[in-house]
């Protein structure tokens, strides 16, 4: 065991260090979505190749011989724009400070929000964390377009065909609107609350997202939370409150090993 280490070159425990890292983040990305069900199921076909060329299936294995060689085009047309949104975050990270980009945003949605209450326009707006949303973009609009108020207020619009579903926000890119989310069963929501609010804490109960309402009824602003509905916010909380949740991760700087540990995550 010895010699082996002491063979090692710095190269080798970078070049190890990096392949981690991507399965770590390649891992990351896919935990929570259909992805990993089709991964899957090609490892499934992969173990059965292996299988029939070991117990001389010609038939068998001439068969699944080109979908195997196939497999790295197969994943990039499965997951293309999972892909270009993976690079797009990564360049924007690379390029932007989060520092700017991050309160901005949080503005940009204040201001919408607001603008949406006041007018008595209902919304549902959710905002990505950690565990990525990628299976309710099945049957969007997609956009990934830069977050603003303008924006999201036109997707809101009365009879805009996206009116009704929730928008989601990944960093500071709207990547899709018209969003079908779970509706939660929690006895514990108001009976007098819509399906807009129960969708919002649904999807609070399925992943770390945060969700913002606004009733078409009342103009009133809620904040759903780790499967919590916080109701009757004023402009100021709602501010405050998304402050305190988003900025204190993107306005440290830490020490180098934290930096680089952000700059990789998603």
């Amino acid at each position: 065991m010895w010699p082996f280490f002491s063979q090692l070159r710095w190269q080798d425990a970078a070049d190890i260090i990096l392949v981690a890292v991507i399965i770590y983040q390649i891992l990351l990305f896919l935990k929570g979505t259909q992805a990993i069900q089709v991964l899957a199921g090609m490892f499934f076909l992969f173990l059965v190749y292996l299988g029939a060329k070991r117990l001389e299936l010609f038939t068998l294995e001439w068969l699944l011989d080109g979908v195997v060689k196939s497999f790295l085009l197969i994943v990039i047309i499965l997951f293309q724009a999972d892909i270009r949104r993976v690079l797009s975050r990564v360049g924007r990270k690379a390029l932007a400070s989060a520092d700017a980009s991050e309160p901005m945003t949080v503005e940009e949605i204040c201001e919408a929000v607001e603008n949406l209450a006041t007018q008595r326009i209902g919304a549902l707006i959710v905002l990505e964390r950690q565990i990525g949303l990628s299976d309710y973009l099945e049957g969007a609009v997609k956009l990934d377009a830069l977050v603003t108020k303008e924006l999201l207020v036109s997707l809101f619009w009365p009879h805009s065909p996206t009116h009704d579903g929730a928008v989601i926000i990944q960093g500071d890119r709207v990547v899709a609107a018209g969003c079908l989310l779970p509706l939660s069963a929690s006895a514990a929501i108001d009976p007098t609350l819509g399906t807009r609010h129960r969708a919002a804490v649904g999807i609070t109960e399925h992943s770390d997202a945060l969700a913002l309402v606004v009733s078409e009824t009342f103009g009133q602003i809620s904040l759903a939370r780790g499967g919590k509905l916080l109701r009757h916010l004023s402009r100021l909380q709602l501010r405050q409150t998304l402050k305190d949740i988003v900025e204190p991760a993107t306005g440290r700087k830490g020490t180098w090993f934290e930096r680089f540990t952000r700059f990789f995550g998603t």
